[in-house]
């Protein structure tokens, strides 16, 4: 059995191991246009700081594939793919053919309509090239201007004070990490930021990057229609992603031309496959596809691809998005909806938020703030969280999601208490209790 992968990145890469993994004799062939094999993007505005080096980022490379028995053809570009005749077309190579197909070509920066945005001094940090063309800029440059406050972007700006650099960040929207938190929680993030040197401009828009190299870009205010020059040096534009997957007409896909995958990561096309962020996939709260843009999905259906394009079986939970950050020290995380995508989607639901310490008042612990979601009949729909340990306390919120169950079970739940550690109790369980009792008081 010839099995074809189009991408060697984390969805990609994963889906070669787990095809080999099920089948020891599959012929197995990766075709990637860059040349490092699979790697962290995650990773890059980390590198970029000095916290880790290129070549650690690379977890897997094209030596690692071979020795498993994994064909590596890299800087090599598809052209086009048959589905009909199962062929795909390759730039200064023959075609291949294949008896299952795995999409997994990801994404590339979006590029907002900026003037001057093609001028040098302008950069985007998706891939180990970027992240080298920035380091190679810097030299003695000190101003950065990023555009996009979303995890990238926030990360990137905390690495551009540690280089000793002035940092803006500018967004469109009125807060930071618009898409992982609520408003509240963003506000605080905005704090943690300022605290440490990063300038916000916040519902503004960039319109403009003067001069070539780059002096300046103008931002516009989107709520007055003012505007202000910014300098800048550097300008790194951190705005989403757009999909690679023109190249597939003949495929079922979204409204923005993700590939649209069930839980084996199985397409419209009979053998063909798709993993990571050229998919969409069906959101667990909303019950609408998605698109997937993080790398915990793209491992995960890697590995649903790759073992069910060799004849195996495994099917991945649908989509709740469990995401995490730390800026500054301090940690954000979040899982399931925000408010803006229930209102988006006309779901009814009440919150519950807590502001305290996550130690007795005698431990004098760390600030942490918890926001959770729930349903009209208290089904959890999500949650938020900043402070110290958000990450393991999110996960908590992510298995009650699945589960369905309520901000009243978890308000009870016995959590685990010592001094040093932990509240009698903690933090999460006030926030469902304030939400019960929201709830009881609607009836």
């Amino acid at each position: 059995m010839r099995i074809l992968i189009i991408g060697g990145g984390a969805a990609g890469g994963t889906a070669a191991q787990f095809a080999r993994k099920t089948d020891r004799k599959a012929n197995i062939t990766i075709i990637d246009a860059e040349p490092y094999g699979q790697y962290s993007r995650c990773g890059l505005p980390y590198a970029l700081r000095g916290d880790t080096t290129d070549e650690r980022l690379v977890e897997f490379g094209p030596e690692w594939f071979e020795r498993n028995g994994v064909e590596a053809l890299y800087r090599y570009r598809v052209k086009s793919v048959d589905f009909s005749e199962k062929t795909v077309k390759i730039e200064g190579k023959d075609d291949i053919e294949y008896d299952r197909l795995v999409i997994a070509t990801g994404a590339r920066p979006w590029k907002p309509p900026i003037k001057g945005i093609e001028n040098d001094g302008v950069f985007f940090l998706r891939t180990l090239d970027d992240l080298k063309g920035i380091r190679e800029w810097i030299g003695d440059r000190k101003k950065v201007v990023i555009v996009g406050a979303g995890l990238i972007g926030l990360e990137s700006a905390e690495s551009f004070v540690r280089l000793g650099m002035d940092v803006a960040i500018v967004e469109f929207l009125s807060y930071p990490l618009p898409t992982m938190v609520d408003e509240d929680i963003g506000m605080e993030v905005e704090k943690i930021l300022e605290k440490n040197g990063v300038k916000g401009y916040y519902s503004h828009e960039v319109t403009e990057v003067r001069g070539n190299p780059v002096s300046s870009v103008i931002i516009r205010n989107r709520e007055d229609g003012s505007e202000i020059e910014l300098e800048a040096d550097i300008v790194v534009v951190s705005t989403g992603n757009s999909p690679n997957t023109e190249m597939f007409p003949d495929i079922e896909k979204g409204r923005r031309g993700h590939i649209r995958v069930n839980g084996r990561s199985e397409t419209s096309v009979k053998d063909v496959f798709a993993a990571g962020d050229c998919t969409e996939y069906l959101d667990f709260v909303t019950g609408k596809y998605v698109p997937m843009g993080m790398g915990t999905m793209a491992v995960r259906q890697g590995m649903a691809a790759g073992t069910n394009a060799v004849g195996g079986s495994l099917e991945i939970q649908p989509f709740i998005g469990t995401r995490t950050t730390e800026l500054f020290g301090m940690e954000i995380a979040g899982v399931g909806a925000t408010a803006h995508v229930l209102k988006e989607n006309d779901i009814d639901f009440v919150t519950g938020r807590f502001r305290g310490r996550d130690l007795p008042d005698y431990m004098d612990g760390r600030e942490i703030s918890v926001r959770v979601l729930a349903s009209g009949e208290g089904r959890i729909l999500g949650a938020q969280i900043i402070g110290r340990d958000a990450s393991w306390r999110i996960s908590m919120f992510a298995e009650a999601i699945i589960k369905k169950d309520t901000v009243r079970n978890l308000s009870l739940l016995e959590t685990p208490y010592a001094p040093p550690i932990a509240p009698t109790v903690d933090p999460t369980s006030v926030a469902c209790t304030i939400a019960s009792m929201r709830l009881r008081r609607r009836k």
